[in-house]
């Protein structure tokens, strides 16, 4: 094997809940990162933007593991890489590496350390078109993110049961509105999400400043990973109805604006 390929990856609910066992629900997009075994040298070259939300590491991880495997066995392929992931990120859920092997859509959920379930799915609707919009790297690290989560959990217990209790909801409907039985609004859903994480406290004041000029123009978006606080936020999943209203609306902030799709083939072996 010596050339692979594993997505990038977007969470579209779950984000943070599901490392306290709560589902997450996530989809490989088309953005990759390419690995190559040169004279026993690996060379990485990437489209995905780095520390942003967008999976850059899991997909470092997933590829590097296929190779030092050397076969494309996908579930050891995952297992590896989360053990990469774990050195990087502390104490990740899974989903990230878990999604960039297994590709599409993914409902995941982390039951113990040594025991996750997840399925991929089908959707029996055509997936809204998505926009991704760049608001940069935020200072902290997902590592960092994570345990600023943790010491709020530790010291607020109920108040964040009760927001990822919310949140597993919320991920629920999203899960119905892709398998076709209800009539969520997408947008709502995106919206109610975004509440969740803002209560969680890991969206910075400048995204939440974009967001709501979003919602004012008619849209809908929320963070996806594990977010920012003091500055930027990384990747703004954006659903919009009026297309030119998006564009018109970051062009005027000279915004990183950019569609993807989202569903897409996992890690792979390229010719």
């Amino acid at each position: 094997m010596l050339k692979v390929s594993a997505p990038a990856k977007l969470i579209l609910s779950g984000e943070h809940s599901v490392v306290y066992g709560h589902p997450a629900l996530a989809a490989a997009v088309d953005k990759r990162l390419m690995a190559y075994c040169v004279d026993k040298k690996v060379k990485i070259t990437s489209e995905i933007p780095i520390g942003v939300g967008m999976g850059s590491s899991a997909a470092f991880a997933v590829a590097t593991s296929a190779i030092k495997i050397g076969e494309m066995n996908l579930e050891k392929i995952s297992e590896l890489a989360y053990k990469m992931e774990k050195k990087r990120h502390g104490a990740p859920s899974g989903v990230d590496n878990t999604i960039c092997t297994y590709g599409g859509f993914l409902w995941y959920r982390k039951e113990c350390e040594n025991f996750k379930t997840f399925r991929t799915i089908m959707p029996k609707k055509k997936f809204p078109r998505i926009y991704l919009l760049n608001t940069g790297k935020p200072q902290e690290t997902t590592k960092e993110m994570v345990k600023y989560v943790a010491d709020g959990y530790l010291n607020r217990k109920s108040y964040f049961d009760a927001v990822f209790r919310r949140m597993e909801k919320v991920t629920r409907q999203f899960l119905e509105f892709l398998v076709g039985n209800a009539n969520s609004e997408f947008g709502a859903l995106i919206a109610e999400n975004e509440l969740l994480l803002e209560q969680l406290g890991v969206v910075s004041d400048s995204t939440k400043q974009i967001i709501r000029k979003i919602e004012k123009s008619g849209g809908f978006a929320k963070i996806s990973g594990a977010g920012g606080r003091k500055d930027k936020s990384g990747i703004v999943l954006i659903y919009h109805k009026d297309l030119e209203k998006l564009l018109a609306f970051a062009k005027k902030d000279s915004l990183d604006l950019f569609s993807v799709r989202m569903g897409e083939e996992g890690v792979r072996v390229e010719k």
